[in-house]
């Protein structure tokens, strides 16, 4: 008698208009929260079941030692980690809600509930915050609560609330030139349709548990990565110019994270 389980997974987007994980997004003013606040348990509940995770092309290095680096299938073909082999289940958050100890956790996840708000008059970057989050409180003065305040009490913003700031401030400077970098392997036919296909020696360690009838087999598709022959056929010229930009290094710290698809079959084989 065989043993299979075939498993599709496929790198899933935000919802439509909304960036991923955020529900209703904000933009915090003291006059309107003034006594809201951050709660000091970090939990990463959120993210249980994204299989996949944006980053920016300063965290490659990173990010490529856990997770493959790869890009979305959309027309943004933004940079995401894999985190995940089977649908809905990230394999680096807990059932405590926890990020596994001693891997990278991505600034998008760090950010969170924060994200940076642009004015309709073009200036400086102000702070919002996801308002359907778990991780804030209407009122962190209250009894039982253990939460940090965003405002202090002549409304000034805490150090909790520059911090968020500066952190939004740098992701998006940061994606900027990842947005960059993403255009330039579009325009140069560098990206190619990828699924990864991935078998078990042991059909009983199949993530997700034997299946009688079935391979031990699961596959991950949904994604892309940069085409190896396209790369090293470059024009001189385009060489020069990703190696002056730096996308050189960023290509090679992205075929070099394939490696870590082991890394998630390793997690997702059933502990004996």
């Amino acid at each position: 008698m065989s043993l299979k389980t075939n498993t599709a997974s496929k790198v899933e987007a935000g919802a439509a208009g909304l960036p991923l994980f955020y529900r209703d997004p904000v933009l915090i003013r003291a006059t309107d929260h003034a006594n809201l606040g951050l709660l000091r348990t970090r939990d990463f509940g959120f993210c249980a079941k994204a299989t996949a995770i944006p980053v920016v092309v300063g965290e490659f290095a990173a990010a490529g030692r856990y997770y493959p680096l790869v890009f979305s299938s959309d027309d943004h073909a933004a940079p995401l980690i894999v985190t995940g082999i089977k649908a809905g289940q990230n394999l680096f958050v807990g059932e405590d809600g926890r990020w596994r100890p001693g891997t990278y956790v991505p600034s998008y996840l760090r950010r969170y509930p924060f994200i940076g708000m642009a004015s309709d008059a073009g200036g400086p970057l102000m702070l919002g915050m996801d308002g359907a989050s778990d991780h804030v409180v209407s009122d962190h003065r209250r009894k039982g609560v253990d939460a940090e305040p965003l405002f202090d009490a002549a409304g000034a913003p805490t150090q909790v609330s520059r911090a968020a700031i500066a952190l939004c401030e740098a992701y998006t400077q940061e994606h900027e030139r990842t947005a960059a970098f993403a255009e330039a392997l579009k325009a140069n036919g560098l990206l190619i349709e990828k699924a990864v296909e991935i078998r078990y020696n042991d059909p009983a360690r199949a993530a997700g548990g034997p299946v009688e009838g079935a391979a031990a087999t699961m596959q991950v598709n949904g994604f892309r990565i940069v085409d190896e022959p396209a790369f090293r056929a470059l024009p001189k010229d385009v060489v020069a110019t990703f190696h002056a930009n730096g996308w050189l290094d960023l290509i090679v710290l992205h075929l070099a994270s394939q490696l870590s698809w082991q890394v998630l079959v390793d997690e997702a084989a059933p502990k004996r």
